[in-house]
């Protein structure tokens, strides 16, 4: 055969097996991309399940944490709607004005700083430890720290702390519409009776007028709101006691409402400090003119605090930290709340409360603040108080019973 021959009789074969074959080919790729699209759907389907899962999952943590924040704080926040329900409606049939942000931004620059000194105190601690990784090492501390719950249970209460002061210093600014100042003359007489026929800055005098004192009662006294807010912050964060929590909280609202609210509206007054431009009543002069003497050597901030104070008395509507009252004595029932609490604990944080009470109460009189008997009033009060928000705080059910996974 010719060899032309033989190479035409060998193509031809070749092109009739390429042209046999190649449904075969087709078919397999076919199979082979059916396959993969069946495995790329299949994996989207276990990628949308899995994100579907976190989300689920986020959201019941959520819910879990919503139901967590209620429980642990219902006696306080009951306590708080109570009380904003009651003043509203005093407020609006008063007509008293009413400002709600009127404490947000301090509320919110004294948290972010607050948060920003801890977290750093943290992690200074934790370099120093030299770990070998930094940030795992500063997460592990925080959930040791048991930084989530803490955020659960703590932070609702923070957000509502601004409006529920906002509301108290719009009331307080209002007690004159609601009743005129009044009672001045007839607590003076009650307290110089108490203090055998003398006023009590009288009975301290020979103790604390001298300047150096002064100077340094007026320090620890200008220290109470921010004494005050540190010991409010620890225990709204606090994941021990939950009881004990609860009951702080409670008490606190309770002594702002009954004391600084409904006990100062009732009876209706101004202080030493104010008797004299408010009434024509000079019996204070003495103290107040010795006050001013020693400003001239050692600063004395109460007296242009007071000054401001009576100006904006003038003024329409609240200003933060405006409002005058003396009886019965905040500073010295939220610094028996404090002694109390810190009592339990022993040690120093046992003295310091109880020192800090006794300052408080010697700075309310002799810095003109208070009569002796507004301080008096209070810390009876104060424990009274306590008690009473025990039997409101009941314990939560997480304290006995597993936190829930955050």
């Amino acid at each position: 055969m010719a060899p032309w021959l033989s190479r035409l009789r060998l193509l031809s074969t070749n092109r009739l097996h390429q042209q046999l074959s190649a449904p075969n080919r087709h078919r397999s790729q076919s199979s082979k991309r059916s396959t993969s699209e069946r495995g790329a759907a299949h994996s989207g389907w276990r990628i949308a399940c899995l994100q579907s899962a976190r989300s689920m999952s986020m959201m019941g943590s959520v819910l879990r944490g919503s139901s967590t924040a209620w429980r642990t704080n219902k006696p306080f926040f009951v306590t708080l709607v109570v009380y904003v329900l009651v003043a509203l409606a005093a407020a609006i049939h008063w007509n008293i004005r009413v400002d709600f942000e009127l404490y947000s931004r301090p509320f919110l620059l004294f948290g972010c700083g607050v948060t920003v000194i801890l977290f750093a105190l943290i992690s200074i601690r934790i370099m120093l430890e030299r770990p070998p990784q930094l940030f795992p090492a500063l997460r592990d501390r925080l959930v040791a720290y048991e930084l989530p719950y803490r955020m659960i249970i703590g932070l609702p209460v923070v957000l509502v702390l601004p409006v529920f002061f906002s509301l108290f210093t719009s009331l307080k600014r209002g007690i004159s519409r609601i009743v005129p100042f009044y009672a001045d003359s007839k607590i003076m007489a009650i307290d110089r009776t108490i203090h055998g026929g003398v006023d009590a800055w009288l009975v301290l005098h020979p103790l604390l007028g001298y300047g150096p004192i002064i100077f340094v009662m007026n320090f620890f006294y200008s220290l109470w709101s921010v004494i005050m807010f540190i010991v409010l912050f620890c225990v709204t964060f606090s994941t021990g006691n939950q009881r004990l929590r609860s009951q702080y909280l409670v008490s606190y609202v309770l002594i702002w409402a009954l004391l600084g609210t409904l006990a100062a509206t009732i009876f209706a007054s101004v202080g030493p400090a104010f008797v004299m431009p408010y009434y024509g009543d000079a019996t204070f002069s003495p103290l107040m003119d010795h006050l001013r003497t020693i400003d001239a050597v050692y600063p004395v901030w109460s007296i242009p605090v007071q000054e401001v104070l009576f100006a904006n008395m003038a003024l329409d509507g609240p200003q933060m930290g405006g409002g005058i009252s003396a009886f019965p004595s905040l500073h010295v029932a939220i610094a028996t709340l404090n002694a109390i609490y810190l009592w339990r604990f022993g040690g120093l944080l046992r003295w310091a409360g109880a020192a800090f009470l006794v300052i408080i109460q010697l700075g309310a009189v002799y810095l003109a603040w208070h009569y002796g008997i507004d301080g008096y009033a209070s810390m009876l009060a104060a424990p009274i108080i306590w008690v009473v928000a025990g039997r409101m705080a009941k314990p939560s059910p997480l304290s006995t019973a597993t936190r829930p996974a955050i």
